[in-house]
């Protein structure tokens, strides 16, 4: 991400020489004048209301002076720099202010272009070692955070009964969660669903995202990455749900759009659930929240098959997988017969009335279903034995996608059509009429009527890919048959699939087909006018 340019304030009561710094050419500098004060209670309420890396301060103000305001900055905020503007009579001032911290003073009567630039300079560099200081005891906290978390987490996960006085930190503990003399009050876990081998790519700018995210809302005292795609994010008070909701809807769109960006080929979509805990009173109610917020995990299995997907207080509870569990399914499935049709009525319609009822963990579930599976490839000789299917029953977040999964298995051991979604079909002709223009999951979810969150979700379920993976896909078999079969120079194939970037269609064409688009068209027997 490109380095953001440094923020000054200007302090000064004479007009005259703040129409002089106006006309100083900051942006060269990498900086820009976010603001102007009168006296330095003026530039302190400014500071509050957005804090400056830089503020250039007169001496001798009414009201509060440059050395009151520049005590008052190293009180509240230690790391931003002072540059002062003095006259030749208040150079015992300026002495004093440097040893209260400013940075660099300035003979105001000999103030010229190249003085203000060094000093700047001198001011960057300074911010920039205290930035790395800052971040790197950032980064320290947060991987003490992230173990001490993960241990809670692993702590309760594995208690045979979950008892909220079996958990005890220290009061050191405490304080590096932020649990000490000041309660933190309201937790949102989020969830990313997203293949490790994407997310290592986005990784650093997620992060990114979510620093920016707590620096935008001075609420947001720390956020904690427990497994890389799972974070907790800390707010210091208890904001309504709806408020928590609607911040939590900005930050997925920001998620989206950064992944998005980053990720242009990506084989999935950026999904992603969020849990916000109940308001925070105490220590115990912490621990409580970690406890509750993990029992979404599974949740999400039945309850996220909605557009919905940010959630709050305690989902309906899973059930162990019985022995009379076991008997029931393998009875109405031995009543479908092994006839296509029936079967994939039943998992459409009984089976999930019969599990959104039982909710049985999803794990063992899923363990069951594999294991039948097994039993009826040695019993039926027509079924596709594709051990594909096996790891997508095991990932599979929804109970809808894992239903989908199975018919689409039955349907296509037994020759039978697919079956698809009124909206998802309207989604797959709308994006091959469209190829050539620049097409969004958002364009697509407002076409249809639907969340752009629960379009990905639905689409991956009926079709078995993404959406980014199903318009790449028909842009590069349109860009093959362009190639082999006219004459449209690279770049004409390029913007005919929608893809107007030379340099991003080389690219996406090599890693699809193996070659560069140029050795494709000759090859191919068509000469290369690219």
């Amino acid at each position: 991400m490109a380095d953001k340019p440094m923020t000054v304030l200007v302090v000064d009561d004479e007009i005259p020489l703040r129409q002089e710094l106006r006309a100083f050419p900051w942006e060269s500098c990498g900086a820009v004048v976010i603001g102007e004060a009168e006296n330095g209670e003026d530039a302190l309420q400014k500071c509050h209301e957005h804090v400056p890396d830089v503020v250039v301060t007169d001496i001798a103000m009414p009201i509060m002076d440059g050395l009151t305001l520049i005590r008052e900055l190293r009180s509240a905020y230690p790391s931003v720099q002072v540059i002062l503007l003095t006259c030749h009579s208040e150079f015992q001032y300026a002495q004093e202010a440097i040893r209260l911290g400013a940075l660099e003073y300035i003979l105001k009567v000999s103030m010229d272009e190249a003085e203000l630039k060094q000093a700047l300079m001198k001011a960057k560099q300074a911010f920039e070692r205290e930035r790395s200081v800052r971040n790197n005891e950032k980064s320290k906290r947060r991987t003490l955070q992230s173990k001490l978390v993960g241990n809670l987490l692993k702590e309760l996960n594995n208690a045979d009964s979950y008892t909220k006085t079996d958990v005890s930190l220290s009061d050191s503990d405490w304080g590096l969660l932020g649990l000490g003399t000041e309660t933190l009050c309201r937790i949102v876990r989020l969830f990313i669903d997203i293949p490790i081998g994407e997310f290592v790519f986005v990784q650093e700018d997620i992060q990114a995202v979510i620093d920016t995210f707590e620096k935008e809302y001075p609420d947001c005292v720390a956020w904690v990455s427990v497994t890389g795609d799972e974070l907790f994010i800390m707010f210091s008070r208890s904001g309504s749900v709806a408020d928590m909701e609607r911040m939590v809807e900005r930050l997925f769109r920001q998620l989206t759009s950064e992944y998005e960006r980053n990720v242009c080929n990506a084989e999935t979509d950026l999904i992603m659930h969020a849990v916000i805990s109940e308001p925070i009173r105490n220590r115990t109610d912490f621990i409580e929240a970690l406890y509750t917020t993990s029992l979404w995990k599974e949740a999400r299995f039945y309850d996220g098959d909605t557009s919905r997907n940010i959630f709050d207080g305690e989902p309906i509870p899973m059930a162990e997988m019985t022995d009379e569990h076991k008997k029931q399914l393998f009875e109405n499935i031995r009543k479908a017969s092994w006839d296509t049709d029936k079967l994939c009525a039943y998992f459409q319609h009984d089976f999930s009335v019969w599990c959104v009822k039982q909710r049985i963990r999803p794990n063992q579930l899923k363990q069951w279903l594999f294991n039948w599976r097994l039993q009826r490839l040695h019993e039926q000789d027509g079924l596709l034995k594709d051990g594909s299917i096996h790891v997508q029953l095991t990932e599979a977040q929804t109970l809808r996608s894992l239903i989908s999964l199975l018919v689409k298995d039955f349907q296509s051991a037994g020759g039978k059509a697919e079956r698809m979604r009124v909206e998802i079909r309207e989604a797959k002709q709308w994006i091959k009429d469209n190829l050539k223009q620049d097409i969004s999951v958002p364009a697509i979810a407002e076409r249809v009527g639907l969340s752009p969150q629960y379009v990905s979700r639905l689409f991956k379920e009926e079709t078995g890919e993404s959406v980014n993976r199903y318009i790449t896909r028909l842009r590069m078999e349109k860009a093959i048959d362009l190639l082999k079969n006219t004459n449209k120079k690279v770049y004409e194939v390029a913007e005919e699939v929608g893809i107007p970037s030379y340099r991003y269609f080389t690219v996406t064409f090599r890693n699809w087909t193996g070659v560069a688009p140029t050795d494709f068209k000759r090859l191919g027997g068509a000469s290369d006018n690219s």
